[in-house]
């Protein structure tokens, strides 16, 4: 190797291992050390405590599940964003607009979904404590208590708080089955967290940047450090600052007291669907690809159940089992 050669390699190894080193060190030490010294409780009272912002198209099958099972886990508000739907979307979110639990906003604009989270919050972020930009196949599942809200308590003084994805595959189920719900169907899924995930958003904060790996999957906020402002990547749930996809201790299922399960194939027939779909997101959707497909299946050997404790509450919030 040449010596031009070896100065690109350890500039490749300082770039990737090096430097997020020192930015970990920093974050965990001296931000995370700051936080919980001087970091302020949030004293606000605000319409809602929890509210969620979804983007969605053509997913009427799935939305009254997904809002019921967050009701019922103790999320206040959700701001449903319409990206062009063609289904019967508005017959199943009516009666939770006349409740007033639901905001519905027309978003017609072709994969603009970071546009919509940043209207999202710049126009509701002052009605609501905390707000998290989720998808329809995402559920948050509190492990050891019963409420976000009580779960979320402890991290206030923190501008955000990142979720680890569990990703559920299809369990070699070939057809949907829309008579049961999707949290009864699959429970085959990774035995490891994804390094990212998606975050609950202290609004007392400003958030850094509007794009897909900063806000989607792990979010940058801003952040007065010893009055100057920072960008500071969002806390775990294992209590570790982290700096993109890279993680820091040990984040496991077992150790984890609340999951982001995302139901990400579903079944074939779903997959297959969403395939040759367009998307809320990328005009080129990476479902196009099969091999994207096996990326994910062929991971899911284990199986998770947590979600299932909730199935009886949530049957009788939605009135399915008579008391």
């Amino acid at each position: 190797m040449t010596f031009i050669g070896k100065l690109k390699k350890l500039k490749r190894k300082v770039d990737g291992d090096f430097i997020p080193f020192l930015k970990m060190l920093f974050y965990n030490i001296i931000c995370k050390g700051y936080i919980k010294l001087f970091g302020k409780r949030d004293k606000r009272k605000l319409k809602y405590k929890i509210s969620f912002c979804l983007i969605f198209k053509d997913e009427a099958p799935f939305l009254k599940e997904w809002l019921d099972f967050h009701l019922t886990v103790g999320v206040d508000h959700f701001y449903l964003y319409n990206n062009n739907s063609d289904d019967n979307f508005r017959e199943v979110l009516e009666p939770y607009i006349e409740q007033e639990t639901v905001t519905l906003i027309e978003w017609p604009e072709q994969n603009s979904q970071f546009k919509a989270y940043k209207h999202c919050f710049e126009t509701y972020r002052n009605e609501t404590n905390w707000i998290s930009f989720i998808d329809a196949d995402e559920f948050m599942v509190p492990k050891y208590v019963n409420s976000i809200g009580e779960w979320l308590s402890k991290y206030d003084k923190y501008p955000a708080v990142m979720i680890h994805w569990l990703i559920f595959g299809t369990g070699g189920q070939l057809e949907h089955d829309y008579s049961r719900l999707v949290i009864e169907q699959y429970h085959t899924c990774w035995d490891t967290l994804y390094p990212y995930g998606k975050c609950f958003v202290n609004t007392r904060f400003e958030i850094s940047r509007f794009d897909l790996w900063h806000l989607h999957h792990h979010t940058h906020m801003k952040y007065p450090l010893m009055g100057i402002k920072i960008t500071l990547p969002a806390i775990n749930q294992f209590d570790h600052i982290c700096c993109a996809t890279k993680t820091w201790g040990h984040e496991s299922i077992e150790k984890s007291s609340l999951l982001c399960n995302h139901y990400y194939t579903k079944a074939w027939d779903r997959y297959h669907w969403k395939m040759n779909r367009t998307d809320v997101l990328f005009s080129d959707a990476p479902r196009k690809k099969m091999g994207q497909f096996y990326k994910m299946e062929d991971k899911c050997v284990s199986c998770n159940y947590t979600i299932s404790k909730y199935l009886i509450r949530l049957k009788i919030n939605q009135g399915e089992i008579k008391l």
